[in-house]
């Protein structure tokens, strides 16, 4: 692939103005990886979070400063002692851990693992507020 084609990521992007989270395909630049995800993610400091899927390795890069933020919304749930708040991308890294574009199926994957957080991360909530 070349070093300058564009980089497929999956993100679960929360607007605060409607209080809702919707799922995009996004490319960014591998020149400008972090701006990128800054502007993606909406935010000015990001953390990156490794998880397995189905034996596949994928990072998380989501707003490290989330909870600071008024009202913090949870947005996907790994499990009990991590739970990700604000707007997520998913994206791997090589073998160097340069960030590396994901596959057609990587994306149907995470949207699929997603789907299923979600159920677990509205359980979560409803246990938390007993």
């Amino acid at each position: 692939m070349n070093s300058h084609s564009p980089l497929r990521l999956f993100s679960l992007e929360y607007d605060a103005k409607t209080n809702s989270i919707s799922p995009h395909v996004r490319y960014i630049s591998p020149d400008n990886v972090l701006k990128d995800l800054y502007s993606i993610l909406n935010c000015e400091l990001v953390t990156c979070t490794e998880i397995e899927v189905n034996g596949k390795l994928f990072d998380v890069w989501s707003d490290d400063e989330a909870l600071l933020k008024d009202k913090p919304a949870p947005n996907l749930y790994i499990d009990d002692d991590l739970i990700i708040f604000g707007s997520v991308a998913f994206a791997k890294a090589d073998k160097e851990g340069r960030l590396v574009g994901l596959s057609h199926d990587d994306v149907q994957l995470l949207w699929h693992f997603a789907c299923l957080q979600f159920s677990k991360l509205l359980n979560f909530l409803k246990r938390q507020r007993r």
